[in-house]
């Protein structure tokens, strides 16, 4: 089983949603064109990563006008589409910073409020408490954002739900090497693929890239390059992998320290 996979990289206005998803609708387009399947964007890619004040301002309920046209953007182009937005939790009141993943028809399958906040997020979000699993097109998704990709805990987390495909975006301050390294170590410690978009601009570093079980890079953007860089996710890569190497099944978790 494949899922051809796109993860996007672009410059986003901050504040200028109307400007930002008219590049991702372009993206989309371009995506389809390539015959992707699953396009995941940048962290905070429809508001812009911001001051805090600001991305708080741009909170909204889900489903909510953001949300709804990454929905009708995934229907357009009969793409699935992972974005992230501030989310402002109704029921609650508290803000998260969500990834969302829409199918083809536009429909929300997935939900993942970021766990590990960084510095500045901890004034205007509250953390998530779980690393759910949904299923795309035969193959098993959960996603994480940005920060989270340094915890090993939270792709482990995903790969026991089950994910064969963890999905992370990001607005990423740099260095450039540890994304890239984040990412292919989240992949290689659980036999799964690992596929990671982020924002550009004067602020972030990092590329769009796309990661195997072993760790291989598949796909890498460009520096400074809006585009998409395209990767097919094949399930016998990782049935393989874990034939050679079954780590799920060798943990020892009465011997960690879980303190």
């Amino acid at each position: 089983m494949t899922l051809r996979i796109g993860c996007a990289q672009y410059t986003a206005i901050n504040g200028d949603a109307s400007a930002n998803l008219a590049t991702i609708s372009r993206l989309a387009e371009q995506a389809t064109a390539d015959n992707v399947s699953l396009l995941v964007l940048p962290e905070l890619g429809v508001t812009g990563y911001g001051k805090p004040d600001m991305v708080a301002a741009a909170a909204e309920p889900i489903p909510g006008p953001i949300s709804q046209q990454l929905s009708a953007i995934a229907r357009e182009h009969r793409l699935a589409i992972a974005g992230c937005i501030a989310e402002k939790n109704e029921q609650t009141g508290l803000k998260h910073n969500t990834m969302l993943l829409h199918d083809e028809d536009g429909m929300e399958i997935l939900r993942y409020r970021k766990v590990h906040l960084w510095d500045t997020e901890k004034s205007w979000a509250t953390p998530g408490t779980g690393f759910p699993v949904a299923t795309l097109q035969d193959t098993q998704i959960g996603m994480i954002v940005c920060y989270d990709s340094r915890f090993p805990e939270s792709v482990r987390s995903l790969a026991k739900n089950g994910a064969q495909l963890a999905l992370s975006c990001a607005a990423w301050f740099g260095p450039d090497e540890e994304w890239e390294l984040a990412l292919r170590s989240r992949a290689m410690d659980n036999g799964i693929f690992v596929a990671g978009s982020v924002l550009l601009g004067p602020h972030f570093r990092g590329v769009a890239l796309i990661a195997n079980p072993h760790g291989k890079i598949l796909a890498q953007g460009k520096p400074g390059e809006d585009s998409v860089v395209i990767a097919n996710i094949d399930l016998d890569v990782m049935k393989e992998f874990h034939v050679r190497v079954p780590l799920l099944e060798h943990l020892k978790p009465n011997s960690y320290n879980n303190n």
